[in-house]
């Protein structure tokens, strides 16, 4: 795609020379791991029937509004406000390029975040073993199914994050509008938790409704299945049509500003 890895470039560039997303991704990991910690100390008390792999990758999950603004905020909302996004538009490079280009920065580098925070269990694998096998660390699919679900969930949230900064030229607006959106999809999320609806068992217009949101009502219940390796093809087409969603819009955005 045209232009597509220049776009990829300059923005992994742009977010590795940011002071606010060092400073960003420190405090998201060290309270990550702070939490995690007292977690694994107090796992044998608690009534924690899932993996303790899996509190790691909801931490990560609760955890993505207050992180992913940081990543996508200035995406195009600082381009608008220093007039650089006109420029950038007339080049030989199309609205598809570009917002994908932005997008996959911003992906690529939760991933990369989100590969610190698996390095505490992995850590304590090495300092513990004997603990960290008694624990489930060393079940392959435990891991697998963990990460399937934090990336694919992540791919949807910085979509989220690349719309937000695309409707506005403040990047404090664009981080704002970001956390809002997240925040209430996580918050859907977890109050629909334990409620999913079964095909099988739909006799209301709201229960069809619910059944239709996928994993927007259903997500948390998915997870205690990518928890002990069961992958959900469901979800994961799911997020890749919210994914589409957000990133389709974004497209339109820019095409009319392009106009």
């Amino acid at each position: 795609m045209q232009g597509y890895w220049v776009i990829l470039r300059s923005e992994m560039f742009s977010l590795f020379i940011s002071p606010a997303t060092y400073v960003a991704s420190f405090y998201f990991l060290s309270l990550i791991g702070v939490g995690f910690r007292f977690f694994i100390e107090s796992f044998s008390s608690t009534n924690w029937i899932l993996p303790p792999l899996s509190s790691l990758v909801l931490g990560l999950i609760f955890g993505a509004p207050a992180l992913i603004p940081f990543l996508t905020m200035r995406s195009f909302a600082e381009e608008r406000r220093l007039g650089t996004l006109e420029t950038l538009m007339s080049a030989p490079v199309n609205s598809w390029a570009l917002v994908l280009g932005k997008w996959s920065a911003s992906y690529l580098f939760f991933i990369l975040i989100a590969s610190g925070a698996f390095c505490f269990p992995i850590i304590l694998s090495l300092f513990f073993p004997e603990q960290a096998k008694s624990l489930g660390f060393a079940r392959f699919e435990h891991w697998i199914g963990g990460a399937s679900f934090l990336f694919v969930f992540g791919a949807s949230f910085t979509a989220i994050g690349i719309f937000a900064s695309s409707t506005t030229k403040n990047q404090m607006v664009a981080g704002m509008l970001t956390f809002t959106l997240l925040t209430l999809y996580i918050s859907i999320m977890a109050f629909s938790f334990g409620e999913a609806e079964s095909l099988q068992n739909i006799d209301s217009p709201i229960q069809f409704l619910r059944a239709c949101m996928g994993s927007l009502d259903d997500g948390l219940d998915k997870l205690q299945h990518f928890a002990v390796g069961v992958i959900d093809i469901g979800t994961i087409l799911n997020q890749v049509i919210v994914l589409l969603f957000f990133l389709i819009l974004s497209t339109i955005q820019v095409e009319r500003l392009r106009v």
